[in-house]
């Protein structure tokens, strides 16, 4: 049986499975369970084609700061286009990417240059890595998640800056995605001027709790926007889409309180599992507030991904290679006693 490709396909595991979509405890991916509540929508939004509106470019300026953007449905058409947007390099200095890592990355650039990959699970060995390949004059464009998902490594700003600006001088790129630093904001980039090579994908769709309202912005330099935008297209954004992001953006109360409670309750979150995965011998990988993982052997990542399928909870199961596997638990809402219910009768079923 093949395991799902992306988190939060709940049709497909209802399918697989047997069971009603709505009849799952979905913790394949890393959204916030308390998503931002919606506002009410005028019935502009609905009636009127969706152009840009001036309100949503200010809320994202005062949330990311003052820089080039480009608002999107979704970091994912964006992550598609770039190899066919940024410059090419040829297949001596090949884009580099992490070895686990949100896999739309590889693929899009998989389909349109050379790749290599540096290691998903270690920061330190990756910075290692990278270096190497830079001093052998073997990097051409640089793609980082950071934090990893679902790994949550994370480089530092200072660090960014420096492989920036040693890829400057034969045109090369860093790309970083930034979808889940929303927690821990002063680790973004954006805090700073962007480098002229730089380009960061945020979503809205993460921290927000607002995955399927499919917003996401892009920053980078004018130029590289001017091309994206062409691509994408006019009313790239839906208006019910740009009215919920003004709001949320601009919301610093609510993104204060909720930052606190993923940081309050992310040992909680870590508690439900760690010490029976810990038993079956997983080792804990990350630990963010919004997911965690345990690298484990393959064989019994899978063995519970299907366990837990089987009781209503979607998990999701990572291959590292033929004999190690990730698996990432995301958030449950602790205020609902079915999900806790759910995952103790699992629990107690499995490890008994």
């Amino acid at each position: 049986m093949s395991l799902l490709f992306h988190g939060g396909d709940l049709q497909t595991a209802s399918i697989i499975y047997g069971r009603n979509p709505d009849d799952w405890l979905d913790l394949s991916t890393g959204i916030n369970q308390y998503s931002y509540p919606i506002p009410p929508i005028a019935a502009a939004a609905w009636q009127r084609l969706p152009y840009l509106n001036p309100q949503l470019t200010d809320a994202a300026a005062g949330y990311y700061g003052q820089h080039h953007c480009l608002a999107s449905s979704g970091s994912q058409p964006i992550i598609e286009l770039l190899p066919a947007v940024l410059p090419k390099l040829g297949s001596q200095k090949p884009t580099w990417l992490p070895d686990i890592g949100y896999q739309e990355h590889k693929k899009a650039w998989s389909n349109d240059a050379s790749i290599q990959t540096y290691d998903g699970l270690s920061s330190l060995n990756a910075t290692q890595q990278i270096n190497a390949a830079l001093e052998q004059g073997k990097l051409g464009h640089l793609i980082i998640i950071n934090p990893n998902n679902p790994t949550a490594e994370r480089f530092g700003i200072d660090q960014l800056y420096q492989w920036s600006q040693r890829l400057a001088a034969h045109n090369g790129y860093v790309v970083i995605d930034e979808a889940f630093i929303d927690t821990h904001p002063i680790a973004s980039v954006l805090t700073q001027r962007l480098a002229d090579n730089m380009v960061v994908l945020r979503s809205v769709g993460k921290f927000f709790g607002l995955a399927g309202m499919r917003l996401g912005f892009t920053f980078a330099e004018a130029p590289i926007l001017d091309q994206l935008s062409i691509k994408i297209g006019p009313w790239s954004v839906n208006g019910p889409a740009q009215m919920v992001a003004i709001a949320a953006l601009e919301d610093e109360q609510w993104q204060a309180q909720m930052r606190q409670q993923l940081t309050t309750e992310q040992p909680l979150q870590l508690a439900l599992w760690h010490k029976l995965m810990a038993d079956k011998g997983a080792t804990l990988a990350a630990n963010h507030e919004l997911f965690r993982s345990f690298v484990m052997p393959t064989e019994l990542a899978h063995h519970l991904h299907q366990s837990a399928a089987k009781n209503g909870i979607l998990l999701r199961p990572v291959d590292i290679n033929s004999s190690t596997s990730l698996l990432r638990f995301g958030n449950i809402d602790l205020n609902q006693s079915d999900a806790r219910k759910r995952c103790q009768t699992w629990l107690q079923q499995e490890f008994q």
